[in-house]
């Protein structure tokens, strides 16, 4: 598979910093075959729909640090459970960054191209347990 490059979700900004606790609050990697038209993530209709072997709303993120140093604020997360495609598979192109909590999608890996997941083959979205998946200063 691509390595996926990350595009952050502009209007996910304000809320991110204005009513969120991303230490605390719930994190999932969903995948869509479209790029996210805002920050508002609803289940079955900004990702894909369940079928496949893909549950709608993605797989959990769980926090492994929130942590603040030198004025930069760094959330790690988890790797999500991998998806195991059924039947007739599924197709995607992006996986989203969905902060659960609050149902926005604050950005999005684009693999720049659909990725054809047939029967038995298996999608793993591995996060950064170094950088995090995301920094603020």
């Amino acid at each position: 598979m691509p390595t996926a490059s990350f595009v952050k979700i502009n209007a996910a900004i304000e809320p991110l910093f204005e009513a969120v606790n991303a230490g605390s609050d719930t994190w999932a990697i969903a995948l869509s075959a479209s790029a996210p038209a805002n920050a508002t993530f609803t289940p079955g209709t900004t990702d894909l729909a369940t079928g496949g072997g893909y549950t709608q709303g993605g797989n959990s993120a769980a926090v492994s640090s929130a942590t603040q140093a030198a004025g930069t604020y760094k959330l790690v997360l988890s790797s999500p459970a991998a998806w195991t495609a059924t039947g007739g598979g599924f197709t995607f192109r992006y996986a989203l960054l969905v902060n659960s909590t609050n149902n926005n999608v604050i950005g999005y890996w684009d693999y720049g191209s659909s990725q054809v997941v047939a029967a038995g083959e298996t999608v793993t979205v591995t996060l950064d347990g170094t950088n995090g998946v995301f920094q603020a200063t």
